[in-house]
């Protein structure tokens, strides 16, 4: 029995033993015969989508684009709305429908106006002048509807002279839909512009000193007791060359700015649309225009009393021919890179008739980049040409040879 038991003993140790030195063939096998681990491969991060951002950066006097995105696509222009009332202001201004005394009378709807506002209440009054100033610097909704149906009578008579000047202005892609550029009522249709159009309204808003005078306002005390407001358009405080122009916002929007600034005796304009943060609108257009001011130079093409193009024959005078003379300097702003490719094109009869006094304007001297204008100029008569007498037309007609 004992015998059998030792025998049952062995046995078992055995497939015990067997099992195990089978484990081990098997890990080693399967070490031996395993390629190194697999490492998960990593996507690269897909960038971010740019933001769908509208930017336009012209020259102010003729309207030469510097660089431009999405500049044709339609979208709202939130507060920007508001530089067409600044030009339609100072128009009626200039025209003497009426004067910057003229009092504002503030209406229920511009009292209930929402948004941006300087806290107007209905029945106050104040000074159109002070209401601008409130329009600029502030973005105040209540201002600007205050003004607009005080001078107009109402709301939509005033967007239908908005409209109408907008189409005059060759604003293809506009329409104002609102005073103040708030979402519309349900129902209602969004303010509509494009970043071209904005800076061709800008373009008009800055040949007015009353209006560049608004804009470039840095702060405004509306009331005695009310706080000192800073203007909306931070890029005052961080581009002291900046003086204008107009900012807007509203969710659909996005964060918008009109700039404009000048150096070395160039304007720029400035429109960025769409942008995500309050702070961005105005890094994008500071470097907009820092870049900008890098790529433009300013060139005279021709001087005052400069003579142009050859002799003109003169008919009729003592004087044979003259050489036409620039009224003026010419003076153009250009890309650097295309400061040699300025097309000079005089242009002037091929006979002058006497009499003619001196400085008199006989033709113009254009200068065009592939085909846009730049600039032009008056050419003139340099010297007075008097009418032959009798006895020289008579000697002259003699001299002539006979056919």
């Amino acid at each position: 029995m004992k015998k059998m038991l030792s025998r049952n003993r062995l046995w078992c140790n055995g497939i015990r033993v067997a099992v195990q030195v089978c484990l081990v063939m098997l890990v080693v096998a399967g070490t031996m015969g395993a390629s190194k681990p697999v490492r998960k491969s990593r996507k690269a991060a897909a960038p971010k989508p740019k933001p769908d951002v509208s930017s336009i950066c012209i020259e102010a006097g003729t309207g030469l684009v510097i660089m431009e995105e999405n500049a044709d696509k339609q979208r709202p222009p939130a507060s920007m709305v508001k530089m067409i009332q600044l030009l339609l202001v100072s128009e009626g201004l200039k025209a003497g429908k009426w004067t910057l005394e003229t009092r504002i009378k503030v209406t229920p709807k511009a009292a209930a106006i929402g948004g941006t506002g300087i806290g107007l209440k209905e029945t106050e009054e104040f000074p159109l002048g002070r209401m601008m100033q409130a329009v600029a610097v502030c973005s105040a909704n209540d201002a600007a509807m205050a003004v607009a149906e005080t001078l107009w009578g109402d709301e939509k008579t005033y967007l239908e002279t908005a409209n109408k000047r907008a189409l005059e202005l060759d604003m293809k892609n506009t329409k104002f839909n609102s005073v103040h550029g708030l979402p519309p009522v349900p129902g209602g249709e969004f303010d509509a512009s494009t970043a071209r159009d904005m800076a061709r309204l800008a373009q008009f808003c800055v040949l007015d000193p009353a209006i560049l005078g608004w804009t470039s306002q840095k702060e405004l005390q509306f009331r005695p007791a009310d706080p000192v407001r800073k203007n909306t358009n931070r890029l005052l405080e961080t581009m002291a060359e900046c003086d204008g122009l107009k900012t807007g916002f509203i969710n659909s929007a996005g964060f918008c700015l009109t700039a404009t600034a000048v150096r070395d005796g160039i304007r720029l304009i400035s429109v960025v649309m769409g942008t995500t943060s309050n702070s961005n609108r105005f890094a994008e257009s500071q470097k907009a225009l820092e870049a900008a001011f890098g790529q433009v130079t300013k060139k005279r093409v021709v001087a005052k009393g400069a003579p142009v193009g050859d002799p003109v024959p003169v008919a009729n005078c003592e004087t044979p021919a003259i050489s036409l003379t620039a009224a003026d300097d010419l003076w153009v702003v250009v890309k650097q890179d295309d400061a040699d490719k300025l097309e000079v094109a005089p242009q002037y009869p091929a006979l002058i008739q006497a009499p003619l006094a001196a400085g008199a304007p006989v033709g113009r001297l254009n200068v065009q980049l592939a085909g846009k204008l730049l600039g032009t100029v008056a050419l003139t008569a340099p010297v007075t040409l008097k009418e032959a007498d009798l006895r020289w037309k008579l000697l002259n007609s003699l001299a002539m040879p006979r056919k």
